[in-house]
């Protein structure tokens, strides 16, 4: 019996698991209702956005984006690699009225108190050149 129980413990512990600790990870630094503004120049006044993510059962980051100020859809946010200094994201694909392409939008970015900035490249969903790369500036609105 006691063989049997170790073995139990032993196997259970070197399963696949749903990642439990994930969620204090560096994902959580991330995670939560971001609102902010993309700008493609310095001059220019910024497209207002919506981002709300959270820490998935297997600890990936993921959700979605919103145009603040256009009707379209949600775009998908999937992060790519999320460390204690940065946070890389994949939006998309997605249709963008500013590029009128259909595209996949990359961002790279970091935490500094409740502010999340960063850099952005949009290219098509197909794959290619950028077409168009920027800045993001957020706020975080919720944890």
């Amino acid at each position: 019996m006691r063989r049997l129980l170790c073995a139990a413990v032993v196997l259970s512990a070197c399963a696949p698991s749903e990642k439990s600790g994930a969620p204090g990870g560096p994902a959580r630094k991330y995670a939560g209702t971001w609102d902010g503004r993309s700008y493609r120049s310095a001059s220019d006044t910024g497209i207002p956005f919506r981002i709300v993510t959270a820490v998935a059962q297997d600890g990936s980051l993921r959700g979605t984006m919103t145009y603040t100020s256009l009707t379209a859809p949600p775009v998908p946010v999937r992060a790519r690699e999320v460390s204690d200094t940065v946070v890389v994201s994949e939006l998309g694909p997605y249709h963008s009225l500013s590029a009128n392409a259909d595209v996949v939008t990359t961002t790279t970015g970091k935490v500094r108190g409740d502010s999340l900035n960063g850099t952005f490249e949009m290219r098509p969903a197909g794959g290619g050149n950028p077409i168009m790369s920027g800045n993001f500036r957020s706020k975080r609105v919720t944890p």
